[in-house]
Formats: C-alpha cells, structure tokens, sequence
C-alpha cells in the first residue's frame, strides 16, 4: 500500500500528487493517496501533514473497528486526493494533538473522516490492512535486535534494495529511521519506568555501544539519557509532594 498523507491547516493551500496539483480550502482535511508534496513555500508552513502507512493501519484499526461499513464493495482504487469538510474548532483540534499527544492524532483525524465520509473511509482502511502482514509481524518481533539493515533484509530473505523499497511502501519512511524511532521511544520508556543501567538499556534496545545511544537519544530528545532519568524523577518527586 502506498502512504496515505492527511493535510489540514487554517489556510488554503495545494498539494502535488501523481504530477497534478490539488487545491485544499482552508479550513479542510485532504487525504493523499501515493506520494504527495505540498505545493509552495508559504502552504508548507500553514499545512500540516500526518503520514501514514499500512503499520499505523494496523495498530489504528481495533480503535475504529466498530465505526466502520461493513457492506461497501470489495473492489476499491482510492482517489488522488478525497477533500473532507472541517470546522475551525476541528482544525484547532488536530493542531493541538499535533504538538501535545501525537498519538492521538490519527485515531481523530480518522474517526473524523469515518463520520463524514463513512463509506470511502470505511473502504480505505481495510484497502490498507491489506498490506503484507509478514514484514509487519516480522520487524515487530525484531526490531530490537543489535542488527543492521542489511541483515533484517537478508533475515526476511529478500534482497535490500527490495526490502528498503517494501519496508518504504508499509511503514512510510526508510528502515533506518524507523528502527532507530523505534529504539529509542523503547530507551525513553525503561528509562522512565525502570532502574536498569544506560548502558544495560542501550543494549537491550538495540544499540551497539553506549556511546552512539547516547549520542541518537540527544539528538531526538535535546538531552542525554541520564539527564532525561533525572529529569523524570524530579518530575515524580514533585507529582508526590502535591499528593500528599
């Protein structure tokens, strides 16, 4: 399956797709279907985009499982680009989540466009869950493993350039930036919940040495991984204090 890109904002704009330009109404959600590029320096600062792949299909999916039509026809081509009318508040809304629980964002945006349009987003999502579950059960039950590219590819058994491509198709991006995404929102969880060395957790999230998890955890969160530990633990000193 082809990425599928959300684009919404408080002003008008225009996005490329397939060599033709589409124009978004401000105050709309356009969904993109295949590679999609916003037209315009000043509409790529007022647009916003979520960008999504058969993996963020199949985590959605038990969310919004009950909200969808389940008598549309099998045989489905999604459009360039489907247009779907938002309020300013709905707007304000996604920008919020946006910056302050991202994970929430697509589950709104989606359940949005069910409400609206329930047919066309009905037959969208279960167009992208037909996406190859193997890799996707595949990189799940690995993607912590010390290994590099090349060996997921050869491990899966399919040449790299091959897999590079598949894995670019379903989750949206390169498997180098995912798997390290990945390795390092793991990192920021045991640092937060348990007691276990750095080094221990750079290991056991995937990273050679302590040196480059360091130098990766920095670079993401603007902060080494012993910093951000005290930080959270300041945070859960404070939190207790109110309470008692």
């Amino acid at each position: 399956m082809q990425k599928v890109h959300f684009l919404y904002g408080k002003q008008s704009g225009h996005v490329l797709v397939r060599g033709a330009a589409h124009a978004i109404a401000a105050h709309s959600i356009a969904v993109a279907c295949g590679d999609a590029a916003i037209c315009g320096t000043d509409a790529a600062k007022e647009l916003h985009e979520i960008n999504v792949g058969s993996v963020d299909f199949q985590r959605l999916y038990p969310d919004i499982a009950d909200l969808l039509d389940t008598t549309i026809p099998l045989r489905f081509v999604p459009e360039p680009v489907r247009i779907v009318a938002a309020s300013p508040g709905v707007v304000e809304t996604l920008v919020l989540l946006a910056d302050t629980a991202p994970q929430m964002l697509l589950r709104f945006v989606y359940a949005y466009c069910l409400a609206l349009d329930r047919a066309y987003f009905s037959a969208l999502a279960r167009y992208a869950m037909a996406g190859d579950a193997a890799l996707i059960e595949f990189i799940e039950a690995n993607c912590l493993k010390q290994w590099s590219v090349e060996r997921y590819a050869h491990e899966f058994g399919m040449p790299s350039r091959k897999f590079d491509m598949l894995f670019r198709e379903k989750y949206g991006m390169s498997p180098k930036r995912w798997l390290l995404e990945k390795r390092l929102t793991r990192a920021r969880e045991m640092l937060q919940s348990t007691s276990m060395r750095v080094l221990d957790i750079a290991l056991e999230c995937g990273f050679a040495n302590h040196a480059h998890f360091t130098d990766s955890f920095r670079k993401r969160f603007h902060c080494n991984p012993t910093q951000f530990r005290m930080s959270e633990t300041r945070k859960l000193g404070f939190a207790q204090g109110a309470a008692a």
